[in-house]
């Protein structure tokens, strides 16, 4: 089952990925408060169609609309740095990972090896493919800020219905767009409305959807986490627009941090405490086998009261 949610958070991720080439040849026809008007008016309109059959959650929708401000403020970042982001852009800005990775820390004493190896591999590969330091700090930072927001907001929000959900953050965030360039989006570019179209689903609908269900499976961290797809499906789909980054250890680093998140591993807590439950059933295991093979007549009629000594074997903890 996890896998399932797992392929859909990787699925998410790829189509943000092949989004962002999209937006940067959208952004040569329009200015970006225009394209993401026109982006949110074509959601919005699609979720409202889609929910006039299967019905409206108005709670969800209010919920979707608290999210619009953040929403609005990493689309515009992003596309605003669509075809020009740094090494030091896409390392802070990722690193809101690692906050996560602390937070599911606190709450569960435990984390797991996976995660790590991950998200170490992960920074270290973004990093090493969009090498230099002319970025700016402040908009990294502001972009990781926003990113951890989000994330924390939505796994809070994760009973609420997804699609209501959605249609509410795409509502807020075309209302803030429009305000933003006056409620003009009708262009002389109306020829080339497939772009804002496409971004409309490819970018926000059906990849936040999947994202927002995979949220409230996963966790935040295992979710987004897959952010690792979305670099590489950028890159690949970009390859009309320029040549693949020659960075073998780049390349290795993302394979390593999307292969990572995909295997079992366990959780370790903090001085082996999660290990503890596991040894020692395997010792009481093996220590009830032992007795088992020595006095086979008592065990068999459940009368230990000839054995030379009594055992007292605590039940099972689960192991997460």
């Amino acid at each position: 089952m996890a896998k399932r949610y797992l392929a859909l958070a990787m699925f998410a991720s790829a189509l943000w990925g092949v989004s962002y080439p999209i937006t940067y040849l959208a952004l040569r026809l329009y200015g970006i408060e225009q394209l993401l008007a026109l982006i949110y008016l074509f959601s919005t309109a699609s979720l409202a169609m889609i929910l006039a059959f299967n019905g409206f959650d108005h709670e969800s929708v209010v919920k979707g609309l608290a999210l619009s401000p953040i929403n609005y403020a990493l689309s515009y970042l992003y596309v605003e740095l669509s075809g020009s982001v740094g090494g030091l852009t896409a390392l802070v800005s990722s690193s809101y990972i690692i906050p996560l990775i602390v937070v599911d820390y606190l709450l569960n004493r435990d984390v797991s090896i996976k995660y790590v190896i991950s998200a170490v591999t992960l920074l270290a590969g973004l990093y090493s493919l969009f090498q230099g330091y002319g970025d700016s700090i402040y908009i990294a930072m502001l972009l990781m800020i926003l990113n951890l927001a989000y994330t924390l907001a939505l796994a809070y929000l994760s009973h609420a219905d997804t699609l209501n959900l959605i249609l509410g953050q795409s509502l807020g965030t075309l209302l803030i767009s429009l305000f933003m360039v006056h409620g003009a989006i009708i262009t002389s570019n109306i020829q080339y409305i497939y772009y804002p179209l496409a971004l409309a689903f490819i970018g926000n609908v059906i990849p936040y959807s999947l994202y927002a269900v995979s949220i409230e499976k996963l966790g935040p961290v295992e979710a987004s986490l897959t952010s690792s797809m979305e670099t590489v499906s950028s890159l690949v789909v970009s390859i009309p627009i320029q040549q693949l980054p020659n960075n073998p250890l780049a390349w290795t680093l993302l394979t390593v941090s999307i292969l990572s998140i995909s295997i079992e591993a366990p959780r370790f807590g903090v001085h082996g405490k999660t290990l503890a439950p596991i040894i020692r059933d395997y010792i009481n295991h093996n220590t009830i086998n032992s007795i088992r093979n020595a006095y086979p007549r008592h065990i068999d009629r459940g009368d230990m009261r000839d054995s030379p000594f009594i055992l007292n074997v605590p039940g099972k903890r689960k192991v997460i």
